[in-house]
């Protein structure tokens, strides 16, 4: 039980920060490039808090990027294709920089 508090309370974080972003983004142009730059967050979730809070912040703010921030809001779909690619490089590379940069949670050995 133990293992999951810090990827948990990562994946809350940088999901928090996603919904943060998207309200102060929402009708600004600046929120196309907004999901490659929140690959910085992704990745500081990584490292701080291993590579299941990167893989999990990855997919919420994906979703929440999709949903709230892109139109048509509170739709999965995104209409424009700069942002639905820039959306996609997020994911990718969220995905990989998880992977690559954060540590995996820690396992005892078995007496």
């Amino acid at each position: 039980m133990r293992k999951w508090v810090r990827p948990a309370f990562g994946t809350a974080m940088c999901t928090a920060a996603a919904g943060f972003v998207t309200l102060m983004f929402r009708d600004n142009s600046f929120k196309t490039i907004l999901p490659v730059l929140f690959l910085a967050i992704i990745v500081f979730s990584a490292v701080g808090f291993g590579n299941v809070a990167g893989l999990l912040s990855t997919v919420f703010a994906a979703t929440i990027f999709a949903a709230f921030l892109f139109e048509p809001t509170l739709s999965l779909g995104v209409k424009d294709s700069a942002q639905r690619s820039n959306l996609i490089w997020m994911i990718v590379g969220g995905l990989i920089m998880s992977e690559l940069l954060g540590n995996p949670p820690q396992q005892r050995p078995h007496l």
